[in-house]
């Protein structure tokens, strides 16, 4: 059961929230805030009805338009307001229907409004305000590493089959992996959004903990099923390559594999918590230092496929809703 949030407390969160965005724009060393606005969005987005929602936007739209620039109010709203508003109308859904099959729907679901919001930014900034936001960083990027070429430049020079190393291939190289880029800053905004916003959630006690329970890190678990689909993309690229479509199979392929891996590193990671929490409640200190072991000697590796496997075989039984 869930209390919705009256207009004077909207207003209020809302307020908070142009704070912390006039701080952010005044301070920009303050950025890691902007989390913290996203998920008093999902917040509002949770505990309101659309009036509400409506009423907070077109509050935080006017308050920022005296302050500060548009291209900075387009900015917040694709990258931190609207990605909030849309994890929370489905957090909102999550909390609903209590047999939803997947409590982290709002994560992946951020996930993509936050790479459609910061692609949407870059689209609006280029033909709307002429400002090219990837040259911008090109040309940063170049100026941070005119610096430091010459140094890793000599520190393989030691290596007769060493490429040369250039601004250009440098760049080129971040630029072919931008789609790696974007999930990972998109994928990870949306994890620390929605636990931010649950922690938030529990603390003002306007929804039922009961049905917040199983919302934890520990319970994080993909939808579907990860690895057929990792699979089924993998042979399908294949037969692209094939066939020689005019596509960069091999760049796809590599971002694609580099995606699923930190999928599966992240499920790992959640595995590895929600077992050695266990471990330690039961007292079981053998198999947290073996675990430990485990992970020291194989690494990051170890986890991913930790995750992987779990994928498949739902050690921890949260497919079926069962608390532990």
């Amino acid at each position: 059961m869930s209390k919705k949030l009256t207009l004077p407390q909207t207003l209020l969160i809302t307020l908070f929230c142009v704070a912390m965005i006039l701080a952010i724009f005044d301070m920009p060393g303050l950025s890691v805030l902007t989390i913290g606005v996203s998920s008093l969005f999902v917040v509002i987005a949770t505990l309101s009805d659309s009036k509400g929602i409506f009423v907070s936007i077109t509050m935080v739209i006017l308050a920022l338009v005296f302050f500060i620039n548009p291209v900075y109010i387009f900015d917040i709203c694709l990258n931190c307001i609207i990605p909030g508003i849309i994890i929370g109308i489905i957090t909102k859904n999550v909390l609903n229907y209590k047999n939803n099959d997947n409590k982290f729907d709002p994560i992946f679901a951020g996930t993509i409004a936050f790479i459609l919001g910061l692609i949407a930014n870059y689209l609006i900034s280029k033909y709307l305000f002429n400002i090219n936001i990837l040259e911008e960083f090109t040309s940063v990027m170049k100026a941070q590493l005119s610096t430091q070429i010459d140094a890793i430049q000599k520190s393989v020079s030691t290596l007769t089959s060493a490429p040369k190393i250039t601004e250009e291939s440098i760049i080129q190289t971040i630029l072919n992996i931008m789609p790696l880029i974007l999930f990972s800053r998109a994928i990870l905004l949306a994890i620390l959004t929605y636990f931010l916003a649950i922690f938030t959630l529990k603390k003002i006690k306007k929804i039922d903990l009961n049905d917040l329970r199983e919302i934890k890190f520990s319970r994080f678990y993909l939808p579907g099923n990860a690895v057929l689909t990792s699979f089924v993309l993998y042979i399908v690229i294949m037969l692209l390559e094939i066939f020689n479509t005019p596509l960069y199979t091999d760049l796809i392929l590599m971002n694609l594999e580099m995606i699923f891996y930190i999928l599966f590193l992240i499920q790992g990671v959640s595995v590895a918590i929600f077992f050695a929490k266990r471990w330690l409640k039961g007292g079981q200190l053998i198999k947290v230092t073996m675990g430990i072991i485990a992970i020291v000697l194989f690494g990051v590796m170890a986890i991913c496929i930790l995750g992987m496997v779990d994928s498949i075989f739902d050690f921890r039984k949260v497919k079926n809703c069962e608390v532990i």
